[in-house]
């Protein structure tokens, strides 16, 4: 179960809410202004996400080895053209619809 504590409702009752983690499964967002800092998950669901992580980074390395390298540079410049040109085709369906341009 999905509980939301204060830092310091937290503090004061850790053990009974370790206890609920470990024993029920409750995940806890641990909060302090109604600002999320913190969650308290059982172990299980911890590891779970480490594993599910490590998978899918091992997909993208996978992914990086057929990758040709490109710097860096020439990279943010493809991607800058890229932009460019996109703009434009959006210009020219708006101007090809009947939009009038005022010079």
């Amino acid at each position: 179960m999905k509980k939301e504590v204060s830092a310091a409702e937290l503090h004061q009752r850790l053990g009974e809410l370790l206890d609920g983690v470990y024993h029920n499964g409750d995940r806890l967002i641990v909060k302090r202004a109604d600002t999320p800092l913190a969650a308290i998950v059982p172990i299980e669901a911890y590891e779970e996400m480490l594993q599910q992580r490590e998978q899918a980074f091992a997909i993208l390395d996978r992914i990086w080895e057929k990758v040709p390298a490109v710097r860096e540079k020439e990279a943010y410049t493809d991607i800058e053209q890229a932009i460019v040109e996109a703009r434009a085709e959006k210009t020219s369906k708006r101007n090809n619809k009947g939009y009038i341009l005022l010079s």
